[in-house]
């Protein structure tokens, strides 16, 4: 199980924690659950086939293994944003000032 602990820890030094949404990070998210599931006391319930394929599919992530096989023509999205203005638009802050906005307008 100590193979499985490792991969699963070069996989998550690779992806890197979003300070821009704590509490809603992806990366912190599967830290946590790494934490959960292999630091759990009936660590031999496991099942070793299951963590093979979504240390897999993380990697794929990480990798971005699909968005270079199936590289974008556009750089926009459906909305009409960049990526980087997506990005920005999902921050904590952004998120906390229309919050803001809503409470003082009722």
């Amino acid at each position: 199980m100590s193979t499985q602990y490792n991969r699963f820890l070069k996989l998550l030094e690779r992806w890197p924690v979003d300070q821009s949404k704590i509490g809603r990070d992806l990366g912190q998210y599967l830290r946590d659950q790494l934490q959960s599931v292999l630091g759990a006391t009936n660590i031999i319930a496991v099942n070793d086939e299951r963590l093979g394929r979504q240390h897999r599919a993380l990697e794929n992530i990480i990798n971005d293994t699909h968005r270079c096989a199936y590289p974008r023509l556009y750089t926009s999205t459906g909305t009409g944003l960049t990526g980087d203005q997506c990005r920005d638009v999902l921050s904590s802050e952004f998120l906390a000032s229309l919050n803001k906005e809503d409470g003082s307008e009722k």
